[in-house]
């Protein structure tokens, strides 16, 4: 076959020893049976994950509809490589979608097809607070994400909106909640690996997490704006006395607040803690001179959650005309601890919560390195990279893994896109992994990327439109996206899912095919020769 310019002897795939590792990883460079990229000369790097680009439409309503007949997978793969150009071993194509598990024998017919049309599959996990990603699994109200007015664990009245109304609390000490989100990703994982070892190679990307973010109903009223959870308030209080699961020794020791937010640390058994660590009560200081109430300038008398402390209160909370914020009785601890309730530029509310638009379009201190933002969005964050060590730890390869998170730093260009960012606490770093250095991810409209590979030159978007207020036959949208695709590449993308594929464009918001976003991504393959876009290091 020709790929480019470069003619290639196409061998047989017995030919090959797919390795166990490219068995159980099923990375992005293992050789698929078909051969692609078997020929490469001895003088380039076999393509891999490290110096190779993946552009893989979205195709919702379609490719996980099991009336979609093999004959249709093949009619659009046609239809794609027509619009696109065939790619080469260094700038492959495929399509991605959401996986649901339980459509294992679907997923491996699509799989089988992408093979022998040596194409490749990107993934996208769904697991995340809203939209039912993660439920409620055992009816605890304190599970859901109550708000700043002290009234509502439900959300914004009116009618079930799916990022706001009963949304679950992203919290760590929500334990229910783990445990639904641990056994959805271990089903997720299974069904993976399986499809994987049938096909090696060909599921070339593992998206997980569709922009995770708290409840929007504060983007338009600041009183329905979360997390102000039992679970979230305790967590925070531990995450600034680094105590509790942020303890030394504990689950997330070495997660807890900075100190750019705390004020230097101390020495306490040869661990460097919190300065409020071993304070026994708000109001005093074992030893450093100043208390938590002087540091934020606060005025608690007890590190007993004001409502509804989990030690007093244990037991779920399942009666829905309870009060979550009562000022005495049942559920009440007067002078107790408790998260912000009013916005301002105060040290306690940059403790909670740090907007980039905020802030003046700046960064927290220690960013890019150790970013001190605030506790919501370290939650949105430690929920994002709590995914991903489920998903390592039950076997798939973390150099697969990418997030997809809301880059709300870039809402500045959009109505209400301030509100929008202080409600959804998502950051580009939330979309940052440390277990392998990515970034992920979505994005409509132009990017300053020098935002993203602050933390990594080893990112992708995983939604994808460049242009979305133009229309399909648009000259500014080939230009944008040409113009999008050069800057991409050069500072480090590896993974584009663009959207959106479809059978059939009538009546669709951001028909790709046929368009001429398709036309820039066929433009600016045809200029890409067979060669290693980047190499490892």
């Amino acid at each position: 076959m020709v790929i480019g310019k470069t003619k290639i002897k196409r061998c047989p795939a017995k030919a090959y020893t797919l390795t166990r590792r490219h068995i159980l990883a099923g990375s992005a460079g293992a050789i698929l049976a078909s051969g692609i990229g078997a020929a490469v000369g001895k003088s380039r790097p076999k393509p891999d994950h490290s110096n190779t680009l993946y552009i893989m439409p979205i195709w919702e309503h379609g490719l996980d509809v099991p009336q979609t007949t093999d004959d249709e997978y093949r009619q659009q793969i046609a239809k794609m490589k027509k619009e696109f150009g065939p790619g080469n071993d260094y700038n492959k194509l495929g399509f991605s979608s959401i996986y649901s598990t339980g459509n294992l024998h679907l997923l491996l017919r699509q799989l089988k097809v992408f093979q022998q049309e040596n194409i490749h599959r990107g993934v996208i996990f769904a697991l995340q607070t809203h939209d039912g990603g993660v439920t409620n699994p055992n009816g605890d109200l304190r599970n859901y994400q109550w708000r700043l007015n002290g009234k509502t664990w439900r959300g914004m009245p009116g009618p079930v909106v799916g990022r706001d109304t009963l949304v679950v609390t992203p919290s760590r000490y929500a334990k229910a909640v783990r445990a639904e989100m641990h056994h959805k990703a271990k089903l997720w994982a299974d069904d993976i690996k399986t499809a994987m070892q049938a096909y090696p190679g060909v599921i070339s990307v593992l998206n997980f997490t569709v922009e995770e973010e708290l409840a929007i109903g504060g983007a338009t009223n600041i009183e329905y704006l979360g997390d102000y959870s039992p679970f979230a308030v305790t967590e925070f209080r531990d995450w600034l006395r680094h105590r509790g699961l942020y303890a030394p020794g504990a689950p997330y020791t070495g997660q807890g607040a900075p100190e750019a937010i705390t004020g230097p640390f101390i020495s306490v058994n040869g661990h460097r803690v919190s300065p409020f660590y071993q304070d026994s009560t708000p109001d005093r200081s074992a030893g450093t001179g100043r208390s938590f109430n002087e540091t934020f300038g606060t005025n608690f008398k007890s590190w007993t959650l004001a409502y509804w402390d989990l030690d007093q209160y244990p037991d779920p909370i399942t009666d829905t005309h309870f009060n979550p914020s009562p000022k005495r009785g049942k559920g009440a601890t007067p002078g107790g601890f408790d998260a912000p309730r009013v916005r301002n530029q105060s040290r306690w509310w940059r403790a909670w919560d740090w907007t980039y638009q905020g802030h003046h379009n700046t960064f927290p201190p220690g960013n890019p390195a150790h970013p001190a933002y605030g506790f919501r969005e370290c939650e949105v964050a430690h929920f994002v990279r709590d995914v991903a060590d489920l998903l390592i730890a039950e076997g798939l390869p973390k150099e697969l893994l990418y997030a997809h998170q809301i880059p709300a730093e870039l809402l500045g260009d959009m109505p209400g896109g301030a509100n929008r960012a202080l409600s959804s606490a998502s950051t580009i770093w939330s979309g940052y992994l440390p277990q392998n250095g990515h970034v992920g991810i979505t994005r409509f409209g132009p990017i300053d990327t020098g935002m993203i590979t602050q933390y990594s030159r080893n990112w992708g978007i995983f939604e994808w439109h460049p242009a979305p207020n133009r229309p399909p036959e648009s000259p500014i949208l080939y230009r944008a996206a040409l113009h999008d695709l050069r800057t991409f590449v050069a500072s480090g993308c590896h993974i584009l899912f663009p959207g959106w594929w479809h059978s059939d464009r009538t009546g669709k918001t951001f028909p790709l095919n046929g368009s001429n976003f398709a036309k820039a991504i066929k433009t600016f393959l045809a200029a890409q020769p067979n060669i290693p876009h980047w190499r490892q290091g």
